[in-house]
């Protein structure tokens, strides 16, 4: 018996432990991230919507691939200075997989021509509404911020060591804003991600282990 509540004891332990150095490191997560978005030399304030835009466990199930969706969403109502509720959109991004799947067959990974076609058609866009740079570099990502317009990008994820990421893969996310050594993000592939910033040399990196491109909309 005594065994036995040694070792229940052991593991609540552990995992009081565990708990407590997960909130001193978010704690300090959140205060780095601060400091950052304080020196910043442009930042857009875009309206932040997760993938999972509801940001409960079934609902991450059901957006574990909408990192393109919630990207494109966020740059779009910036551009037309709208805003939605985490409810609408939900319901807008399961209308854009929803479209896909009516027009193009099925729900994928949106990488180069099909993210540029996809948003084209989906929102009926002129060609030069909906912008292209390939080889993109953060010096371009910089100047596009000036210009006014969140910036969306495919990136690596595994080459961002977010900590808050899931998954490795291909992922995609909008760049709002910058300091001298920084690139700050709404990054919808975690709840944690508004306003979330990368170095300038990981992230370059993280971009060109990707497509190399980034887009942006711009209407007259």
């Amino acid at each position: 018996m005594l065994k036995k509540i040694i070792i229940i004891s052991l593991i609540l332990a552990a995992t009081i432990g565990g708990a407590l150095n997960y909130k001193k490191t978010e704690k300090k997560i959140v205060k780095e991230q601060n400091q950052i978005q304080a020196q910043a030399e442009n930042l857009l304030e875009v309206n932040f919507i997760c993938q999972a835009p509801l940001q409960t466990q079934e609902n991450w199930e059901l957006h574990e691939e909408s990192c393109e969706e919630a990207a494109l969403l966020q740059a779009y109502l910036y551009e037309k200075n709208k805003s939605m509720t985490k409810s609408e959109a939900n319901t807008e991004v399961l209308k854009m997989i929803n479209w896909q799947i009516e027009n193009k067959g099925k729900h994928e990974d949106l990488y180069s021509e099909k993210m540029i076609n996809f948003a084209r058609e989906y929102y009926q866009l002129e060609k030069d509404e909906f912008q292209t740079i390939k080889n993109a570099t953060i010096d371009d990502i910089k100047k596009i911020i000036d210009q006014g317009h969140p910036v969306i990008v495919p990136v690596l994820a595994k080459e961002l060591k977010n900590p808050y990421y899931p998954y490795p893969g291909y992922h995609m996310l909008v760049a709002i804003g910058y300091t001298k050594d920084h690139i700050i993000t709404n990054d919808n592939g975690t709840r944690h991600g508004e306003k979330f910033s990368y170095k300038n040399e990981i992230f370059q990196k993280a971009m060109d282990a990707s497509t190399k491109e980034i887009y942006y909309l711009k209407f007259k």
